[in-house]
């Protein structure tokens, strides 16, 4: 097998131990005769993984006892339509914009909510929507916005001084990767193939208030979904199969913290390498909204972009170039990139830059 480096905005590198369980759990699950794949979502095995998914969320992220976990479909893509669909139409809906992902999101909603409002920060204006005393959003019955852009390289973590008690949050590329409380939070959402597993799922952690009666068809109503356990219709079981693995995985390596040290160390390394060569690198955003999932930046040339990416897939480091939108470089430092991973990336970057410097 060729041994490569992933460092892929997504679907991302899983752990090794997954893998090693996935491919003996498909040859048989359980001692059941069958494959992880054939296996029933009505069966007792799948009864008892979605418990224990269930327990490990509440490990996890401390989830509190008014808020339920789903595994729906669709991606987090789909959440733009689904969301939306299961807000009353006489309350009032906000976005909070700070980069590509938001902006699709704010897209979608205007189209079945006439009456949206959209608050798009410009240059440093970021910092006074995230005041704890700023009062724009109080005409706001539910705001939405994404933690982390991974196109843009820019990270909101601390959502949770937002003066807003009703926060949606698209996490889908930073949830697990450090700490936070449901204190202001209705509802948060990821697609699992960043830092939770493989595409086919979608993580919804929901409040019991935000459970309203709707007259929505079956798969659009979040509170039949709720009731059913995430049952309403057949789930996709492989991929919550590989979600319970890399939960349990996440507990195994100490859980939240370890990542969140993990990617604080990382990423302050590399920003730190960014900003000490600042003659030839060049990172745009704001020390403050700094990604630490992911580390975009660019190289003053240009030409230096492309042979940086085509020389490290010759040492086996894939996937760290920029978005098609914005060209440059993108490092995904997900739960899954070790030290040894790293490292390895680390090394060649300062070689290579060393070698322009000559």
């Amino acid at each position: 097998m060729t041994k490569v480096f992933n460092f892929s905005p997504g679907p991302s590198k899983l752990p090794q131990v997954v893998i090693n369980k996935v491919e003996k759990a498909v040859k048989e699950f359980k001692k059941t005769g069958k494959s992880v794949l054939e296996i029933s979502h009505r069966s007792p095995e799948f009864d008892e993984l979605l418990n224990e998914i269930n327990l490990n969320f509440e490990k996890l992220f401390h989830l509190p006892k008014d808020f339920n976990v789903l595994l729906l479909q669709g991606g987090a893509t789909y959440q733009n339509t689904f969301v939306p669909m299961n807000i009353p139409k006489n309350l009032n809906l906000g976005c909070l914009v700070t980069g590509t992902w938001g902006r699709k999101t704010a897209e979608d909603y205007s189209k079945i909510f006439n009456n949206l409002d959209v608050f798009e920060p410009r240059d440093r204006e970021l910092e006074t929507y995230l005041d704890k005393e700023y009062s724009g959003f109080q005409n706001i019955d539910f705001l939405h916005l994404t933690s982390n852009e991974t196109i843009e390289g820019l990270q909101i973590q601390n959502f949770n001084t937002i003066n807003h008690k009703n926060l949606i949050i698209d996490m889908s590329s930073d949830l697990g990767s450090y700490n936070f409380n449901f204190n202001n939070l209705s509802y948060v959402y990821a697609g699992a193939q960043k830092n939770m597993g493989i595409p086919g799922v979608t993580i919804c952690l929901v409040k019991e208030e935000f459970l309203t009666d709707s007259d929505n068809p079956k798969y659009l109503n979040l509170k039949l979904l709720a009731k059913s356990n995430s049952i309403l219709n057949t789930p996709p079981t492989m991929s919550i199969f590989v979600l319970n693995l890399v939960t349990n995985w996440m507990l195994e390596m100490g859980g939240i913290d370890y990542f969140q040290n993990k990617a604080h160390e990382q990423s302050t390394e590399i920003y730190d390498f960014i900003d000490s060569n600042s003659d030839v690198l060049d990172c745009k955003v704001d020390n403050k909204y700094r990604s630490k999932s992911n580390i975009v930046f660019n190289f003053l040339n240009d030409e230096h972009n492309k042979e940086f990416v085509h020389l490290a897939a010759e040492k086996g480091i894939i996937g760290i170039n920029g978005h098609r939108s914005v060209g440059g470089i993108r490092v995904s430092l997900f739960n899954s990139i070790d030290d040894h991973m790293f490292d390895y990336f680390m090394k060649y970057f300062k070689n290579y830059v060393k070698g322009l410097n000559k």
